[in-house]
């Protein structure tokens, strides 16, 4: 009994709750799906509230954004008129007036600054390349091996030995040289009326290296040499086989240079040489068995030595053979020289083209030495302003271009620098004014700002 009294007193709460929703115009959701849509509808019914509020117009004071009204009017704490508040996304239209109130305070510069027009000309053009002393490959040679065999011995001993033309540089025993000078002796000796043979067997001799005063000091003695002698016929310095020439250094070509058509703005920088890697063991030694036309040595005469000038791309197509070139030595020695060769293409991983200057040797020079060179190039036409009406931001190059009374930083590009001038390629035109001094219209390089 006492459990259905329990039961009763639900049934008649949830009636009483289901009576007072009904009073207040909504009926209880008793099922799952009737809660999800009640749910949903309030959803919908705050987004439009919000909507609304949000499209409502509203007026505010720019001063003290507490004041809200929805009329216009003034500002009762400063006596400002009220402006109308904007709702979000909406968009407003830029008109005249309110361009000129929002533009950068940075686009324009009030000055009385003397300005310059630019110079449609010709005007010659000098810029500054780097090198190095390297050989002349035309003054490098080979001592081969006119004959095989087994080098008995070599007076070369160790890498940039210094040679003179005549100078004998090894021994060699070769099975094919004894058996030619055994046929000549014969010949001498059992047939010495037969003047052909005897004549082709000398010839042999000669082509196998042997000299006329070898050939007849053989017929004289009647003895047979086991040994002959290899003599230099040139005059320079040994070095490897396989030893390259000295190359500027990535360093080197990493220069306070500005890339561009023409010209550094500042001075390079130091660079130092690759260094030349020499080994021992590329030296030929004693006893070592050698073929018929294996090099045995590489001689290099510096009589005459190669500038070798690194040339960024820009520069590769003004300049021109024939160009003259003052050579600096970094010791206060210049010397004069005029471009030989332009390399036709680039060597793998380099970024620059090689122009040639080849020179006399003045027994001061070394190979591997830096050299810093200035080419004059031919006059080139072009639009040419004073070096101190541009201004260098790093990545645009400004000039301040005069309007009505104010002055307007505009980019423009440059192609050459040379004496003080700068050649303009585009940005500019002739009948422009610019200010002659770029610098003093501004106090750092934050302040300018272009379009």
């Amino acid at each position: 009994m006492k459990k259905n009294w329990r039961n009763k007193n639900k049934v008649e709460t949830k009636k009483g709750l289901n009576a007072a929703w009904f009073m207040n115009g909504f009926h209880l959701p008793t099922t799952l799906s009737q809660l999800l849509a009640v749910t949903l509808l309030l959803l919908v019914a705050c987004t439009n509230g919000k909507k609304q509020a949000e499209q409502q117009i509203a007026y505010t004071c720019p001063m003290h954004p507490s004041v809200v009204t929805d009329k216009p009017g003034t500002c009762p704490i400063c006596g400002m008129n009220l402006v109308r508040r904007t709702n979000l996304n909406e968009e407003i239209e830029l008109t005249e007036d309110l361009a000129s109130l929002v533009s950068s305070p940075n686009e324009a510069v009030s000055s009385s600054v003397k300005t310059i027009k630019g110079d449609f000309r010709s005007m010659p053009v000098v810029t500054a390349a780097q090198g190095i002393v390297t050989y002349d490959t035309r003054n490098v040679f080979t001592i081969p091996a006119r004959i095989g065999g087994r080098l008995e011995k070599v007076y070369l001993k160790y890498i940039f030995q210094k040679l003179r033309k005549g100078q004998k540089v090894a021994d060699i025993y070769s099975p094919e040289l004894v058996a030619a000078q055994r046929e000549l002796l014969y010949l001498v000796e059992n047939d010495s009326m037969n003047t052909g043979l005897i004549a082709s067997a000398k010839e042999r001799l000669y082509l196998l290296g042997v000299t006329k005063n070898q050939v007849s000091e053989l017929i004289g003695k009647r003895k047979v040499f086991y040994s002959f002698p290899i003599y230099s016929q040139y005059s320079g310095y040994v070095i490897g086989l396989e030893q390259q020439v000295p190359v500027l250094s990535a360093s080197a070509k990493t220069s306070g240079m500005k890339e561009g058509m023409g010209g550094a703005l500042g001075e390079t920088s130091s660079a130092s040489p690759s260094p030349m890697t020499v080994r021992a063991s590329e030296l030929i030694r004693e006893g070592n068995y050698v073929s018929v036309g294996q090099p045995l040595f590489k001689i290099v005469d510096p009589s005459a030595l190669r500038i070798e000038l690194d040339l960024p791309v820009a520069k590769s197509g003004l300049v021109s053979l024939g160009d003259e070139v003052e050579l600096d030595w970094s010791n206060g020695d210049m010397i004069k020289g005029k471009i030989d060769f332009i390399q036709p293409f680039f060597t793998e991983g380099q970024e620059f083209v090689k122009a040639r200057v080849y020179v006399p040797n003045n027994d001061e020079l070394k190979i591997g030495q830096l050299v810093r060179a200035t080419i004059r190039l031919k006059p080139v036409e072009a639009l040419w302003v004073p070096r101190e009406a541009v201004l260098d931001l790093g990545v645009n190059d400004v000039v301040f271009v005069k309007e009505g009374d104010v002055f307007r930083a505009r980019p423009v590009k440059v192609s050459l620098q040379t004496d003080g001038w700068v050649a303009i390629a585009q940005g500019l035109t002739s009948s422009e004014d610019v200010a002659i001094n770029a610098q003093y219209l501004v106090d750092s390089e934050s302040f300018i700002k272009v379009k």
